[in-house]
């Protein structure tokens, strides 16, 4: 139950971050006929072109893909099922392309991506698993041919571009992952990522006897969530004074001078810029022409006080 509650947030988290760039993605893929076996995440770009705004998650999106997430240290029989997801797949794109008589480039064949918290020099030197100088730490590769990485979250370098790999990570990785997840300003991919891990607190809230591990990432989840909303709320409280004071400013315009013409609206903004005493002096004290004139070039708040008198 564990590995399902965690593997389904992995899916959901790297399809929705895929999704614009994709051809097409499907998650919990079934593999073509033969024994039942699904890949976690399967991923058609839309182009070759690296994905910038994923980091290094776009480097790795640049070819059709295969992409596991292991919440524990891959075991040798998790990794040989994957290369047996790996062949199934390429052996269906042979069958393919000789049906519809077409070539297959070697750029353009299946890779896969295994995502893993840890891995031991066992591990790796087992599987002649090498580092690549133009991949940061915590990538390893098999031969060329094969078209297999490893992903080794925990080794990842602590750097933005390595952000999206690293919130798959345990622990530690995971909680620093958040906290700097937390310090970004809000746009649509951070927005969705904030949502699918509150979903995933949510789940694990639900749940009864959870386990060490589910403990551990429910305590990295609610440091985001309890900092999320109370920024949100302090932002909200923030949009709603403002909103406030100009709802103020413009009912004071408008029974000091009948009404708001362009030119006075254009100095509203200058205006709110002023304390709330500052700004009535203004108000109550000068013509409609001196506050257009001393506000109409935005002048600091600094230096605006003195004009008030």
């Amino acid at each position: 139950m564990t590995k399902n509650r965690h593997d389904q947030f992995a899916k959901q988290y790297l399809k929705g971050m895929l999704s614009p760039f994709s051809q097409a993605i499907e998650i919990s893929f079934e593999l073509p006929p033969g024994e039942p076996q699904q890949v976690n995440v399967w991923f058609i770009p839309q182009s070759r072109q690296p994905i910038d705004l994923l980091g290094q998650l776009g480097k790795m999106a640049i070819a059709p893909s295969l992409i596991e997430v292991f919440r524990n240290p891959i075991s040798t029989e998790d990794l040989f099922a994957c290369i047996e997801k790996l062949c199934r797949v390429r052996a269906e794109w042979k069958r393919r392309s000789k049906r519809d008589n077409q070539k297959i480039n070697p750029q353009d064949q299946p890779q896969l991506w295994l995502i893993v918290p840890t891995a031991s020099e066992k591990t790796l030197d087992g599987c002649n698993a090498i580092a690549k100088k133009n991949w940061p730490k915590g990538f390893y590769f098999l031969g060329d041919t094969l078209r297999i990485g490893f992903v080794v979250v925990h080794q990842l370098p602590v750097t933005p571009e390595t952000l999206l790999l690293r919130l798959l990570g345990r622990g530690e990785v995971q909680r620093k992952a958040i906290e700097e997840l937390l310090e970004l300003p809000q746009q649509p991919l951070t927005d969705f990522i904030r949502e699918k891990i509150t979903k995933l607190r949510l789940m694990l809230k639900s749940q009864p006897n959870l386990t060490t591990n589910d403990q551990e990432t429910l305590l990295n989840i609610d440091a985001l969530y309890e900092d999320w909303r109370n920024q949100t709320i302090q932002e909200g409280i923030a949009v709603g004074r403002q909103e406030g004071d100009r709802t103020t400013l413009e009912s004071m315009l408008e029974v000091r001078f009948g009404s708001i013409d362009r030119k006075l609206a254009t100095v509203i903004p200058a205006l709110l810029n002023l304390s709330s005493i500052d700004r009535v002096r203004a108000v109550m004290q000068l013509s409609q022409e001196e506050i257009i004139r001393d506000f109409g070039q935005q002048v600091s708040s600094t230096d605006r006080p003195g004009n008030v008198r």
